[in-house]
C-alpha cells in the first residue's frame, strides 16, 4: 500500500524542524509531502522565510514541497494537500508543524493501515492517545469512536467521506443510538463548529471527527501517545497557550507493535472517557462565574474574606478543584492562613499550577479536609468522581459565598 506522509507547516521554522528530526528517527520513511502555507501578513515574513529554508534543507529522504501562491488557512490548506496527496496514494499519514513524531509513529500507522484496511469500520488512525485510565487488552492500542487531528491517518475510501457539513450533529440527535455516541466522544465539537461559524477557530477536523461519529467508525488509538505537541506556546494560531503532558512513551530498538485483533470499544468505555468531550455552553459558565464575583464582590464590601468560612469550621488544609483565575483569587485569599495542598483536575494537564501539586481526584492526600470546587456548573459529574469512600468533603465556591459568616 503507498502511503503519502504530509506535513503542514506554514511560520514555525523551529518546532517544524522538530517535527522533521522527529520523522528523520523514524524507520520507513523515504518521501515526505510538505505544504506550507502562503504568507498570510509581511509581519509573518522573516519565520515564514525560515521555515522554507528549514524545508529545503531536508536531504535524507525525497520531499514534494509546495507553498501556496496565497493564505488558504488551516482548514483549507490542510484538505487541499490531503486530497492532492490522495492522487497517487491509497493512503495518507498527517503530521502538523506542532506534533513531534515518536520514533514508532510511521511503524505503528503503517502496521494499523494495513491491518484494518479492509474492515470499513475502522475510520481513522490515531497517533495521539488521550489520558484515559483504560484497562490494558494485551496489545497496544484500544478503539475509540473519536478521531484524532493531532498526528493521524486514514485511507482514500474513508477520506472520500469527508465533508464540511453543519448539519451533521442535527441529523446525529436524530438517531438514538449516534446521539448516545455523540454524548460520549464529541459534546466538545459543538462549540467548535460556532468557532467556525463566528471566527473564533478554524477547523476542518470537527467535521472529520463527527462524521466518525456519524458513521459508528473506530478509531485505534495507542495506549501511551506516540505524538508530542509541541504547539502550546503560544506561537500558533489555534492551540494557544497551555501546559500539555502527551506522555511519549519510552522506546527501545526491539519495541514491537502489536494491534488488538477484535474491532470494538474498550470495557466500560462510556464511563471512561465521559469527562474527556463533554462540553458545557459557554453561557452557562459565564453565568455561573459572574454569579460568583457578584457573591464574592458583596462580601468584600461588607468586610469579609471567604477565608473567615473556613476559620470558622476549624479547616487548615484544602484543595482546589479547578484552575484559572478564580483559582488565583482564592489562592491569593488563603495565602499565609490556609494550607492549599493540592489543585485538583479529573485530567491532569500539568504536574504544577501556581507552584502546587496538580492531582487526579483519586490522589488527593488523605489529610485534606475540604475540596473548594469551582466549575459548580458541573457539580452532579464531580460528586460522582469523588467516590464513596473518598473522606475529603466537597464544597462549591457559591456555597462557600452564600454561608453564614457571623
Amino acid at each position: 500500500m503507498d502511503i503519502g506522509i504530509i506535513v503542514f507547516a506554514y511560520n514555525r521554522s523551529q518546532h517544524l524542524k522538530k517535527v522533521l528530526d522527529g520523522l528523520k528517527a523514524n524507520s520507513g520513511v523515504s518521501k515526505l509531502y510538505i505544504f506550507q502555507d502562503g504568507l498570510k501578513s509581511e509581519a509573518h515574513r522573516n519565520e515564514w522565510e525560515k521555515t522554507k529554508r528549514i524545508i529545503k534543507e531536508v536531504n535524507w529522504c525525497e520531499v514534494v514541497y509546495e507553498v501556496s501562491l496565497y493564505n488558504k488557512g488551516l482548514a483549507n490548506s490542510i484538505v487541499d494537500g490531503i486530497n492532492t496527496v490522495f492522487e497517487e496514494n491509497e493512503a495518507v499519514a498527517v503530521l502538523e508543524d506542532d506534533c513531534v513524531p515518536h520514533p514508532l509513529f510511521v511503524e505503528y500507522i503503517t502496521q494499523c493501515l494495513t491491518k484494518y484496511q479492509d474492515d470499513k469500520r475502522v475510520f481513522s488512525v490515531n497517533g495521539y492517545s488521550w489520558h484515559a485510565d483504560v484497562k490494558p487488552n494485551g496489545t497496544d492500542a484500544y478503539f475509540i469512536g473519536r478521531t484524532s487531528s493531532w498526528g493521524w491517518a486514514t485511507w482514500k475510501d474513508r477520506w472520500m467521506l469527508y465533508q464540511q457539513d453543519y448539519k451533521m450533529i442535527a441529523r446525529i440527535r436524530q438517531d438514538l443510538y449516534k446521539s448516545h455516541q455523540f454524548d460520549i466522544w464529541g459534546q466538545d465539537l459543538e462549540d467548535h463548529l460556532l468557532g467556525n461559524i463566528y471566527g473564533g477557530c478554524d477547523s476542518w477536523a470537527v467535521f472529520w471527527a463527527l462524521k466518525c461519529i456519524e458513521l459508528g467508525g473506530f478509531c485505534p488509538t495507542p495506549y501511551d501517545s506516540l505524538i508530542d505537541n509541541i504547539g502550546f506556546d503560544g506561537t500558533g494560531v489555534h492551540c494557544g497557550t497551555a501546559d500539555i503532558d502527551t506522555r511519549v512513551r519510552p522506546w527501545t530498538n526491539e519495541e514491537k507493535i502489536v494491534l488488538p485483533e477484535k474491532v470494538e470499544f474498550p470495557i466500560g468505555y462510556e464511563t471512561i472517557f465521559a469527562d474527556y468531550f463533554k462540553w458545557t455552553p459557554p453561557n452557562v459558565k459565564l453565568n455561573c462565574y459572574n454569579k460568583i464575583l457578584i457573591q464574592w464582590n458583596n462580601l468584600f464590601q461588607k468586610n469579609i474574606r471567604i477565608i473567615d468560612y473556613f476559620i470558622k469550621r476549624n479547616i487548615t488544609r484544602v484543595a482546589i478543584w479547578g484552575r484559572g483565575d478564580l483559582c488565583k483569587c482564592i489562592l491569593k485569599e488563603l495565602e499565609g492562613a490556609i494550607e492549599v495542598m493540592c489543585i485538583v483536575e479529573s485530567n491532569p494537564t500539568g504536574a504544577q499550577y501556581e507552584n502546587i501539586s496538580v492531582v487526579e481526584p483519586d490522589n488527593v492526600p488523605d489529610n485534606v479536609q475540604v475540596i473548594v470546587v469551582i466549575p459548580v456548573y458541573d457539580m452532579v459529574n464531580i460528586r460522582k468522581k469523588k467516590g464513596e469512600n473518598s473522606v475529603y468533603k466537597l464544597v462549591g465556591i457559591d456555597e462557600i459565598l452564600e454561608s453564614d459568616y457571623e
